[in-house]
């Protein structure tokens, strides 16, 4: 069977998966306005949207037999799916809305601070006077008010908690620790570092393209690629509506045909 097949043969399996999906939509959104985790809800659904999306560009890179692209998207796919555990294993373990909440605000403001510190390192290169730290403090807690009952140290040590260098610790003490049956997870980990030279332009990336430059080994490693790709976004998706039965029992028979396809590739 060649790689276009097989690749075809996923976005059937997909199309089929995605089909669920849209018979969620109602449900998703009553949790949302009406349930009784609305930050998780927003968080899965945040999470199975962004990874539909990006599973369908890596799908088309294959068949565009662009692989380097497809490893870049692919180590973003898998970044999501770690963050997407990490929401799992904290809602999990509290059983309560309070670690979802927590995560929405601090990547908000994370991503606040670090938009205003390029513009910093932008208007030194200019020759423009810079933000003092309490000029980004006092700019930050107008736009967040209740962050005032924090101290500047706090938000920078919640930041850091989120960080993709700190959750990845965090999923592999929790593998450790409980002794987990995870091996997409655990595979996934030692995948994330191994393709960060795609992204960043890396001499290991460069290399991987003279391999890749075999049509043998580049159809094996499409193939591969596709798979996982798969097999990520469907867990995502699993995963959600799993969490998401334990309030709503519609969600059961759609968690059961989403395994059942998910179960159909090898």
């Amino acid at each position: 069977m060649e790689t276009i097949t097989k690749i075809e043969y996923i976005r059937e399996l997909d199309d089929e998966l995605f089909e669920i999906f849209e018979q969620t939509n109602f449900l998703i959104l009553n949790q949302l306005s009406k349930g009784e985790i609305p930050k998780t809800s927003e968080l899965l659904l945040m999470f199975m949207t962004s990874s539909n999306f990006i599973k369908n560009a890596i799908l088309d890179c294959l068949e565009n037999d662009d692989i380097y692209s497809a490893n870049i998207l692919f180590r973003s796919l898998i970044e999501h799916f770690l963050r997407f555990k990490f929401i799992c294993f904290k809602y999990l373990k509290e059983k309560s809305d309070k670690q979802s909440e927590y995560y929405l605000t601090i990547l908000e403001i994370s991503e606040h601070l670090s938009f205003s510190k390029s513009i910093n390192a932008v208007n030194k290169i200019n020759g423009i006077d810079n933000q003092t730290i309490n000029e980004m403090w006092s700019e930050l807690c107008e736009k967040f008010p209740h962050l005032k009952k924090y101290t500047k140290k706090e938000i920078e040590e919640f930041s850091r908690q989120i960080s993709i260098k700190n959750i990845i610790a965090y999923l592999t003490e929790v593998l450790e620790s409980e002794e987990k049956n995870e091996q997409l997870l655990s595979k996934m980990i030692i995948e994330y570092s191994d393709l960060s030279s795609f992204v960043h332009g890396g001499v290991f990336a460069f290399k991987s393209c003279y391999k890749l430059s075999n049509d043998e080994v580049r159809q094996k490693e499409s193939e591969r690629i596709a798979g996982l790709t798969f097999r990520i976004s469907g867990a995502i998706k699993s995963i959600s509506y799993l969490i998401f039965y334990q309030f709503n029992k519609e969600f059961g028979s759609l968690l059961l045909q989403t395994e059942e396809i998910l179960r159909k590739y090898k």
